[in-house]
């Protein structure tokens, strides 16, 4: 059976938001995922590889420069592949940029991976609620980043009042008002918005007795960061026994309602030649499918749409309009076979 393409998420954002605190923060709540790091930061020392020491088996680290302007799209993927290895069973792979990185190259370089065992999984865009209004005096280019997010997290709520909290969010309300806001404090946010949690127990010891990575980190968490865990996320499922129409869920892939991050699902169509099992993915219109046999399972499309935000009555009645109406379209189908990857 073939395995699922892995995810790869990026998280950016300018020096000081709170970038790695998201990126060790999803380490310690990994709960048996196991997840695949690439950190860099500028110059010849690598200071967030460092703050992250000791947290991640087989941390990589590209340190020779920011991963969007100092590695070519192939020496990513060399890196990336390289996390791919059977014998590390990664499930998810985050690459934490540094602050000064452009995202939009970020994600050309990863939508533009020629790897199918690999597939976009989203930039999340980290700001400081305290700094955002001067740092868009200084940086209007923050603007841009913003507007290109998955996702973006409005950190360090705890430093400003909630009158310059309302004014961060309609700052990015108005650059943004699609993508899913959350705000957080130490960006502590449920990575189940950020991808699937493995369906894998943690083992609590190695083979020489010691404490396994989770296990240790498990027992030093006093769990204080779940009193503020602001940043929790919506899920609306959808079930239908009648097939799909192609081209009406390629719509709805590419064009997601306001408030989603990502979109999963296991699609039926009632097509000749197309009757397989589809499993699909989209992050902020970047689609990925893939084509195995039912084996037995009955033909049911399963649809779940995560974000935060989310109209749920919205998003269900665009979900019961891809439903097939019998309309032909000899061609519809074409909308989703584009997208197909072999793994």
């Amino acid at each position: 059976m073939s395995r699922e393409s892995v995810p790869v998420v990026l998280i950016a954002g300018f020096l000081g938001s709170g970038k790695t605190t998201l990126l060790n923060h999803l380490l310690r709540r990994a709960s048996g995922t196991r997840i695949g790091v690439l950190v860099n930061d500028f110059g010849s020392i690598n200071i967030d590889a460092m703050l992250i020491a000791g947290q991640a088996d087989g941390t990589v680290s590209l340190s020779n420069g920011c991963v969007c302007c100092s590695v070519d799209a192939e020496g990513v993927e060399s890196a990336l592949t390289g996390l791919l290895r059977p014998s590390a069973g990664i499930d998810v792979i985050v690459i934490e940029a540094s602050g000064i990185a452009e995202p939009r190259a970020l994600i050309r370089m990863i939508t533009g991976l020629a790897d199918p065992r690999l597939r976009y999984g989203g930039l999340a865009y980290v700001v400081d609620a305290a700094a955002l209004t001067g740092l868009r005096r200084r940086h209007p280019e923050v603007d841009r980043h913003i507007e290109i997010a998955d996702l973006v997290v409005i950190n360090k709520a705890d430093l400003v009042d909630d009158a310059e909290l309302a004014v961060v969010g309609e700052i990015v309300g108005a650059v943004n008002d699609t993508a899913p806001t959350v705000v957080t404090r130490d960006a502590v946010i449920d990575p189940g918005l950020l991808f699937d949690a493995a369906d894998r127990q943690r083992a609590p010891v190695t083979s020489d007795g010691q404490l396994t990575l989770d296990a240790l980190l498990a027992q030093t968490d006093d769990h204080s960061d779940h009193a503020h865990l602001h940043g929790s996320y919506q899920s609306v499922e959808f079930m239908s026994e009648a097939p799909l129409d192609p081209r009406r869920l390629s719509a709805f892939l590419e064009r997601p309602p306001a408030g989603c991050y990502r979109i999963k699902g296991v699609v039926a169509f009632d097509v000749p030649g197309h009757r397989q099992k589809y499993v699909v993915h989209a992050v902020g219109g970047f689609v990925r499918a893939q084509r195995q046999p039912w084996s037995g399972e009955p033909r049911i499309s399963n649809m779940v749409v995560i974000g935060a935000g989310l109209d749920e009555s919205e998003v269900k009645a665009r979900l019961r309009a891809t439903v097939d109406d019998g309309t032909p379209d000899e061609h519809g189908i074409l909308s989703i076979t584009r997208y197909l990857s072999s793994v």
